[in-house]
């Protein structure tokens, strides 16, 4: 008798980028709405980068994207308001009050644990106390066993409090800075978590990435080549810090979308658009006024109904997950 083909393991990764992640709020939105269903129940595993993981944190719990939409579209003004910072020398330019309250209001986050996600779900922030990288998960391995008791607010809070634009979270005697510093496009996060701890093999495992229109940081060459501080920001160092930053997540997205497709060929599936000429200069990370939400809500409408159109991407939401176990909080079935 031939032997049984294994069941596929599918991952959803979202990248982070700001309030552009209302582009890949509402794609998913979008599918959501044409599928009739959550879907994280089309997938064994999410990831998420800062708003990628604020994203995966509500999809895990079945929180429709569209709530993330709206969220976005209403607030996205308040989260993004500058507050005297004097030009960001002093403290971060945002406060992350606004984005604070908005997470735990009891429509969304409010005091839920990260043992409360029905699906399992992994998300990176980088903590600054240590230097060393971190990866928040839901207890779907029989070895993670603290992570679940974390308030799902502060791990959002946690990988997405960027650099040079939102304080650093302090929480669980330690201060976390944005996962986007080493993994952005977390692509190559889930596809590790499949292997190593839901032990599957390589040719098993598909994978869906979905961006936040990429946004290529290059050089003018007119400027100066020194490398001074006004050549990389003007005579703003907070202006350099964010062009760093910038060209960090943006060279990411370029490496995890080759390396992934290198490691899983057909299996791997991209979605995001890239911006040009003029939608560029109304759309950036902090930039979240009407003309922003026009571009991004605009180019995520046409991505998503290019994207329902496609064999290949059709094929992720046929998919049907094997049911997830957790081993510990407010979910488990399986007891150590």
């Amino acid at each position: 008798m031939p032997s049984a083909v294994p069941k596929p393991f599918q991952v959803l990764a979202l990248s982070g980028g700001g309030f552009r992640g209302l582009y890949t709020a509402k794609v998913i939105a979008d599918v959501e709405r044409d599928i009739g269903a959550p879907i994280a129940s089309r997938f064994d595993l999410i990831t998420g980068t800062s708003i990628g993981g604020i994203l995966a944190l509500a999809l895990a719990l079945e929180i429709p994207a569209q709530n993330i939409v709206d969220l976005f579209v209403g607030h996205g003004e308040e989260i993004f308001k500058k507050r005297w910072s004097l030009l960001g020398m002093v403290r971060a330019p945002y406060s992350p009050a606004p984005l604070s309250g908005l997470l735990s209001d009891s429509k969304l986050f409010g005091d839920r644990l990260l043992g409360a996600c029905k699906h399992p779900v992994i998300i990176p922030s980088l903590n600054y106390s240590t230097g060393e990288p971190v990866v928040f998960k839901t207890p779907h391995h029989i070895d993670f066993k603290r992570d679940h008791t974390h308030r799902i607010v502060d791990v959002a809070l946690a990988t997405s409090a960027a650099p040079a634009y939102f304080p650093r979270h302090a929480f669980n005697n330690s201060q976390y800075v944005d996962g986007g510093l080493y993994a952005n496009a977390p692509g190559a996060l889930g596809l590790h978590e499949a292997h190593k701890f839901f032990n599957q093999d390589n040719d098993n495992v598909r994978l869906l990435a979905v961006g936040t229109m990429s946004s290529r940081f290059t050089v003018d060459p007119r400027r100066n080549r020194d490398g001074g501080v006004h050549d990389w920001g003007g005579w703003s160092p907070i202006k350099m810090s964010r062009r760093l930053f910038g060209l960090s997540i943006s060279a990411q997205e370029v490496l995890a979308d080759l390396m992934l497709g290198h490691r899983l060929g057909e299996r791997y599936l991209h979605v995001d658009d890239e911006l040009h000429d003029e939608r560029a200069r109304a759309v950036g990370l902090d930039v979240a006024d009407e003309n922003a939400r026009e571009v991004l809500l605009g180019a995520a409408t046409q991505q998503s109904k290019v994207c329902i159109s496609k064999p290949a991407f059709r094929a992720f939401l046929e998919h049907s997950p094997s049911k997830p176990v957790f081993f510990y909080g407010e979910n488990a079935q399986s007891r150590p």
